[in-house]
C-alpha cells in the first residue's frame, strides 16, 4: 500500500511538473507584442471566433451527403455527439468543484495549502502577463483579490471536453470538416487558454480525454435499439428540412457558447417542478 501511494505521489508530481513546465513554455509567447496577444485572446473572449469555425464545420457535416442513406449515418453520429456534448459538460462541471486547483494564472501568486496543521507555499508558477486589454484587466483584478469562483476549479478543463467531444464528433460523420474542426479546436481554442494561462496542458489533456471517452461511450451505447428514437429524429429532419435547420441554427448558436444560456433554463424548468409539486403536497 505504501508503495502505491508513493509511486502515485511521483507519478502525479511528474505529470504535473511536465504540465508546467509545457505551460511555461506556451506562456512564454505572451507579453511579447499587443497585437499578437490581442488576437490570441480572440477565441478566448470573442463566441463568433471560438465557435463559429467548429459551427460551420458542423453544418458542412450534416449537410454533406447526398445519398438517403449516407445522410442518415453522418446526422446519427452528430445527434449523437450533441447529446454526448452534454454529457461531457456535466461531467468536467462535477469533478472540477471537487478538485482545487486553481488557473495557471493565479498559480502565479502567492498560495497556500495545508500539510498537517500547518499551513505550505504552493511553488508559484512564472507567469508573463498578455498585454491585451481582458489580460490586463484579469490580472488587476487578481492583484486587487478579485476572483471568480471557476478560476479556482480549472481542472479539467470544460472547454476542451466541449469542444474536442464536437470536433470529435464532426471528425466521424466528415473527415475534412472534421479535421478543420479539429485543428481549429487544439491550434486556435484550447492553444489560446494556455497561453494566456486560463488553463494548463493538464487540464486540457485531462478534458479531451473525458471528451473523447464519453463520446466514443455515446456512439456504442446508442447503436441498435437503444438509439431507435434518434432515427425517428433523423428521419423527422430530413422530412422536415427547414424546421429542423432552424432548430440546428439554435444548436450551434449554443454551442458557441459552451452551452451557458441552456443551463439557467434547465435550471428554472427544475426550480418550477420543485415549486409545483411542493404546493401539490
Amino acid at each position: 500500500m505504501n508503495f502505491l501511494f508513493i509511486a502515485t505521489t511521483v507519478l502525479s508530481l511528474s505529470v504535473t511538473g511536465v504540465s508546467n513546465y509545457l505551460f511555461q513554455l506556451a506562456n512564454s509567447l505572451a507579453g511579447r507584442s499587443w497585437i499578437l496577444d490581442s488576437l490570441i485572446a480572440l477565441p478566448v473572449d470573442n463566441e463568433l471566433v471560438k465557435a463559429g469555425v467548429i459551427g460551420c464545420c458542423f453544418m458542412a457535416a450534416w449537410f454533406s451527403r447526398k445519398d438517403p442513406a449516407d445522410t442518415h449515418r453522418v446526422r446519427r453520429i452528430l445527434l449523437i455527439t450533441l447529446i454526448a456534448s452534454a454529457f461531457v459538460i456535466v461531467t468536467t462541471k462535477a469533478i472540477s468543484k471537487t478538485v482545487f486547483l486553481p488557473r495557471p494564472f493565479i498559480q502565479s501568486q502567492k498560495l497556500y495549502h495545508l500539510e498537517g496543521d500547518s499551513l505550505v507555499e504552493n511553488q508559484r508558477l512564472a507567469y508573463r502577463v498578455p498585454l491585451d486589454k481582458s489580460g490586463q484587466e484579469s490580472y488587476r483584478d487578481l492583484l486587487n483579490g478579485d476572483l471568480q469562483t471557476n478560476d479556482l476549479g480549472s481542472f479539467p478543463s470544460d472547454h476542451a471536453g466541449f469542444y474536442v467531444t464536437v470536433a470529435a464528433g464532426i471528425w466521424l460523420a466528415s473527415r475534412s470538416a472534421g479535421l478543420i474542426a479539429l485543428a481549429w479546436t487544439f491550434l486556435v481554442i484550447l492553444a489560446g487558454r494556455v497561453i494566456t494561462g486560463m488553463h494548463s496542458p493538464l487540464d486540457i489533456a485531462a478534458g479531451s480525454i473525458i471528451g473523447l471517452v464519453e463520446l466514443l461511450a455515446c456512439q456504442y451505447l446508442l447503436r441498435g435499439r437503444p438509439g431507435q428514437v434518434l432515427d425517428r429524429v433523423v428521419s423527422w429532419t430530413e422530412q422536415q428540412m427547414a424546421l429542423s435547420s432552424a432548430l440546428l441554427f439554435i444548436v450551434l448558436f449554443e454551442i458557441s457558447s459552451t452551452l451557458t444560456h441552456i443551463r439557467p433554463l434547465l435550471k428554472m424548468v427544475v426550480d418550477i417542478g420543485k415549486h409545483l409539486l411542493g404546493r401539490g403536497v
